[in-house]
């Protein structure tokens, strides 16, 4: 059978349309004003006996230049209470004293996850990972850390009337 070829029927050329115009870019979300600051300011404030108690031998350890005692007692509290972010943000400067800066800024990171907006934790948060990332030679993540804990700071003496 010679000369049998099948015919395909013609396809038009496609219509090229124009694209439509891009979207407008974003424009930044506006949070509402800042509620007046509330909330606990110490470890005391949310937590249990036995924690208070671990809090009060950490600080006692931190005091005595003893930062792996303290990480101990610590990492004990956060046993008992794993979501309390006072524990995390001071286990946070515990490591700060032992020089592990990047697990201080982890804990306080995670700390920071923890508080739910408590600007009296955040801000101690934000001065470990300034600290932290100054000590490990990260200078502009110093600066801009230290940025967010004088923005902190200033919202807190505003709060306070001065």
């Amino acid at each position: 059978m010679s000369g049998t070829h099948q015919v395909y029927p013609t396809v038009p050329e496609p219509v090229i349309q124009p694209l439509p115009p891009p979207p407008p870019p974003a424009t930044p979300r506006v949070l509402p004003a800042p509620s007046p600051v509330s909330g606990p300011r110490s470890a005391e404030d949310i937590s249990g006996g036995a924690v208070s108690s671990l809090m009060k031998q950490a600080r006692a350890y931190m005091g005595a230049k003893q930062p792996d005692r303290a990480a101990g007692v610590l990492e004990r509290a956060l046993r008992i209470e794993p979501r309390n972010y006072f524990v995390w943000s001071a286990l946070g400067q515990a490591y700060l004293g032992q020089q592990n800066y990047a697990q201080a800024e982890s804990m306080a990171a995670k700390s920071n996850a923890l508080s739910h907006g408590n600007l009296y934790v955040s801000l101690e948060n934000w001065k470990t990972i300034a600290a932290a990332r100054q000590a490990s030679g990260d200078k502009a993540g110093a600066q801009e850390a230290q940025a967010t804990a004088d923005a902190i700071q200033a919202r807190l003496s505003a709060a306070a009337g001065g």
